[in-house]
């Protein structure tokens, strides 16, 4: 790169950027000559797909085809998934590939005690989800007890099974068959909740013409990783600086191809998925986007604490054993840049006097470098603390009505409980749920029942203390948590909203009725357990004729239910 002198004329300018230019490329040539520089290993590195061909792996296809890896040093092949995506975690372990795609089950295999490294996730939202007909009654995770369920072994479908777990749907009360991997069959009627990926069937359903809803598990509060660039513990500490590289050229792919959209899907159909239609290819490329999120996220980025409530989750499961340590799972990158090149330069004492002149230079522009490198860095850390703000924004609102979700109320909840066992504090729970909300739906449709909700959590959230915690637990399910108030008080704050509820139309000539749950968080006892409390009562009230309160007294013998 040329420096240009501004002071001087510009022949004069030019002359000294030549000369420069020159010695700088003398004194490489010799020093390579004399000391040659390392190389990585050019043994071939394999990577492994989850499953077949298509745009899901596009950055790792562009990565290879426009260069990236060969010009890091590396020589890369990739290899086809399928249905067994599980084994792929194994095959990364026994040292058969050197580099796996997988998803956030990846954090299982490090709660094992096995040396999985997580190296970036790709997708900051999974694409799993269940997708249903649309001329089904099946609308949210209760509407599936009885009902035929297609799921992916574990961990693939952990994200649904961990929904249903949330959502109080045992899995004994759903006739479950293993995915099939072929939506013909939810068309023939052969299962009524199809386990697949928003970015892949409902194209082909669109094509068939088939209408469709999707029940998906981040509007419940869970929101997982995926596609997971993983490697073991061994080659990273072996190899550091083939597996920095392999990382930075493969994100460098994937850059590439979300900026390069149509020449990567004309690629890929050519060279890996021939069969796929182009069509089918653009459709996936735009769903994938969505999950991938690059405008609002860095490429790769990965929350240690996401991460934790991640392998929280899996425990809840029983897939995992309670730990929480994940020191060492994620990827920290090389934590010292390589200066071998400069070090080997300078101790060429045979151009001792050439390097003089050149290592002025070199200053000069390195310090310049250097002021602009920080200035980005600085830039990029708050770019990344924007997004990542912008993320949790997004993770903890109900993009419906706006309120907390459960995610989000379950982690203030912990700490109010907290304070309250502290301090000796009163602390109260209302469970809440619309009454005969299906037959809103049913008459008027589901545009309307979604007014219905908005506006009842416009309303009720007006009549709250800013300390009151309000978030849709799920449907037409609602929770406020109310520190400083014990069960008295609550009730009294119950009835008022009853009343609120029942006495205003919540849409044009819609009226509805709430029936309310309060419980008293008592000593020793866990969210669940105060929630369960709750919806117990909530239970009563409806079994007693809905449009009223209950309030759960620990000393009284347990409601029938």
């Amino acid at each position: 790169m040329s420096v240009p002198i501004a002071s001087q004329p510009a022949s004069t300018a030019s002359t000294h950027t030549t000369g420069y230019s020159l010695c700088l490329g003398i004194a490489l040539f010799i020093a390579q000559l004399l000391w040659p520089v390392d190389t990585l290993a050019a043994d071939k590195l394999r990577l492994q797909l989850r499953w077949l061909h298509q745009f899901q792996f596009a950055g790792y296809y562009m990565a290879l085809e426009k260069g990236f890896y060969r010009q890091a040093g590396l020589d890369v092949e990739i290899l086809p998934g399928g249905p067994q995506a599980a084994r792929s975690i194994e095959a990364v372990l026994a040292g058969e590939v050197d580099f796996a795609i997988a998803n956030s089950g990846l954090v299982i295999a490090r709660l094992q005690g096995e040396p999985v490294v997580a190296l970036a996730a790709i997708m900051q939202s999974s694409p799993v989800v269940w997708i249903v007909r649309a001329d089904s009654d099946i609308y949210a995770p209760q509407d599936l007890a009885g009902k035929r369920v297609m799921l992916l072994a574990p961990p693939e479908s952990a994200e649904l099974r961990i929904t249903l777990l949330r959502e109080g749907i045992d899995l004994s009360q759903l006739r479950i068959s293993p995915a099939s991997f072929d939506p013909q069959d939810l068309i023939d009627g052969r299962t009524d909740a199809y386990n697949g990926y928003t970015s892949n069937e409902p194209y082909w359903l669109k094509q068939q013409q088939i209408a469709y809803r999707l029940i998906n598990p981040r509007e419940y509060g869970v929101n997982f990783y995926n596609d997971v660039l993983a490697t073991r513990e061994a080659l990273l500490e072996e190899r550091p600086e083939q597996v920095e590289a392999f990382v930075n050229a493969s994100l460098a792919g994937w850059q590439y191809a979300l900026d390069n959209t149509e020449e990567s899907i004309r690629l890929i159909r050519q060279r890996y998925a021939p069969d796929k239609p182009l069509e089918h290819l653009r459709f996936e490329a735009q769903a994938l986007r969505k999950l991938i999120m690059p405008e609002l996220v860095q490429l790769g980025h990965m929350n240690p604490g996401r991460w934790q409530t991640i392998a929280d989750s899996y425990v809840e499961l029983g897939m995992a054993e309670a730990s929480s340590d994940l020191e060492g799972f994620l990827y920290q990158g090389l934590a010292q840049p390589d200066h071998r090149l400069l070090y080997q330069v300078i101790a060429g004492t045979a151009l001792a006097l050439l390097l003089t002149a050149i290592v002025a230079l070199r200053f000069a522009h390195l310090t310049r470098r250097l002021r602009q490198e920080m200035g980005r860095r600085l830039q990029a850390e708050q770019e990344l603390r924007d997004s990542n703000l912008q993320l949790e924004r997004v993770a903890s609102t109900d993009r419906l009505t706006g309120l907390w979700t459960r995610l989000k109320l379950e982690e203030v909840a912990h700490n109010e409980i907290k304070r309250a066992e502290r301090y000796q504090l009163p602390l109260s729970l209302l469970f809440f749920d619309i009454d005969h909300f299906k037959v809103v739906n049913d008459q008027h449709g589901h545009d309307a029942g979604d007014r219905v909700l908005s506006a009842l959590a416009q309303r009720v959230q007006a009549q709250l203390r800013e300390s009151d915690c309000l978030c849709r637990w799920g449907g037409e399910e609602f929770v406020i948590l109310m520190p400083h108030t014990d069960l008295e008080h609550a009730a009294v704050m119950a009835e008022k909203l009853r009343i609120l509820v029942s006495a205003e139309a919540a849409a044009p000539d819609i009226g509805v009725t709430a029936s309310f749950g309060v419980a008293q968080w008592q000593p020793g006892q866990s969210l669940r357990e105060l929630v369960k409390s709750a919806d117990q009562v909530l239970y009563l009230a409806k079994q007693r004729g809905r449009n009223r309160i209950e309030c759960f007294v620990p000393s009284a013998p347990r409601p029938q239910t």
